[in-house]
């Protein structure tokens, strides 16, 4: 398991790579799943574990993530 921060609201959240594509991140408010998933044109989007749908919330998170560039287990 790969953990590392992102600065999000500013709160310094853990975050933890499960999985391929597969994130928990452990936000003061509560824990959430959120899966890394690409379109048919390359767009990257966010979606809460179970969620069919990307929010601003999960869209602000995922940037984040994208931001520390450790997106992959390498």
């Amino acid at each position: 398991m790969n953990t590392f921060h992102i600065r999000y609201r500013s709160h310094d959240i853990p975050v933890s790579l499960e999985e391929e594509n597969l994130f928990l991140v452990s936000l003061p408010w509560k824990s959430l799943y959120l899966v890394r998933k690409e379109d048919n044109e390359g767009a990257t989007h966010w979606f809460e574990e179970g969620a069919d749908n990307e929010t601003q919330e999960t869209k602000e998170i995922g940037t984040a993530i994208e931001m520390t560039g450790r997106t992959t287990g390498s």
